[in-house]
């Protein structure tokens, strides 16, 4: 294996200085990499011998219902299959609970106390883990209230089963919410916040704001659109395009820049199912942006649908 050439950036999640792009492992879980596992295995080390210390997964994250914890096991499974130059003791993974996948693809959510502890235990043992270093709920459960569900991530911590909480998909409101119940970074509470951020969708910004002003780190997840509108930046934001060719960049490193150049608490966690991908991801920590151009990207107009919208059937996988 290729080692290590030069340390990455770094950026802090709680406790933890994390290269300052992560690598999101849910796209390894897709259906189609079930006949792919070597490649996804390759993915990860990839990653890791280019100095990404940071994973970003989730319970639900899996091909089908019935195999709810698939991407933490693989992601087990990768770490402990490792050989390279990097410190498997010093990648940080983060998993997440709340939404659950049941028999026939129906889609719920459980943010109660005993939903949140079947889960988090069940991550631990498909992570191969006796705690969990940081633990992100992962979507409000309208059934109960966003207060119950914060006590209830703080029972996980009280347990000792999580080291660090964070929450994501979460409103301006939500994050007071859970402030207020967990406290912020510098008193063992919310050290991270994942929400969907990326060219096309910049909904909740002041939920970045905020996040900067307090030190929290913020993950926006599907940074490039998604996973089947990743490639379609250049053609959608044609001044991405252009700063890209001025790099002699792809649109879609650059948008990785962009990201991490609008506030020190960003880390952006693209997806990939390839290693030549996450190459790419690591170019664009190489890359730098004037002011100017930075704010030519910033003054693009989103397109403002999410990836998932609540409008579907289905709950949405982030």
């Amino acid at each position: 294996m290729s080692a290590v050439i030069t340390p990455l950036p770094q950026r802090q999640i709680g406790p933890w200085q994390v290269s300052a792009i992560g690598l999101g492992a849910m796209p390894l879980s897709f259906t189609h990499m079930l006949t792919h596992r070597e490649q996804a295995i390759a993915t990860i080390h990839r990653a890791l011998d280019l100095g990404i210390t940071f994973i970003d997964s989730a319970n639900i994250y899996a091909p089908t219902w019935d195999t709810v914890g698939h991407n933490e096991e693989l992601i087990a499974e990768a770490l402990s299959l490792y050989t390279g130059p990097a410190n498997t003791e010093n990648i940080l993974v983060t998993t997440k609970g709340g939404i659950t996948r049941g028999e026939g693809e129906t889609w719920t959510r459980d943010g109660s106390a005993s939903g949140l502890k079947a889960a988090c235990e069940a991550s631990m043992t498909a992570l191969g883990v006796t705690v969990i270093d940081l633990y992100q709920f992962h979507r409000h459960d309208p059934r109960e209230t966003y207060a119950d569900q914060m006590r209830s991530i703080l029972a996980l911590r009280d347990l000792g089963w999580v080291r660090e909480v964070g929450i994501s998909n979460a409103t301006l409101p939500e994050l007071e919410v859970a402030l207020e119940i967990l406290g912020g970074p510098g008193s063992g509470g919310v050290v991270s916040v994942q929400n969907e951020f990326s060219p096309r969708y910049r909904e909740n910004r002041e939920v970045l704001d905020w996040c900067t002003e307090l030190g929290i780190a913020f993950l926006p997840w599907s940074p490039l659109g998604g996973s089947d509108k990743a490639k379609d930046v250049d053609s959608q934001f044609s001044e991405f395009a252009a700063v890209a060719e001025e790099h002699d960049a792809t649109a879609q490193e650059i948008t990785l820049v962009w990201l991490l150049k609008l506030s020190p608490v960003v880390i952006p966690i693209p997806g990939a199912t390839k290693p030549v991908t996450v190459d790419s991801i690591v170019r664009s920590l190489r890359i730098e942006l004037t002011d100017s151009q930075c704010d030519r990207l910033s003054a693009t107009e989103p397109i403002g649908e999410s990836f998932y919208p609540e409008s579907e059937a289905r709950s949405p996988l982030r």
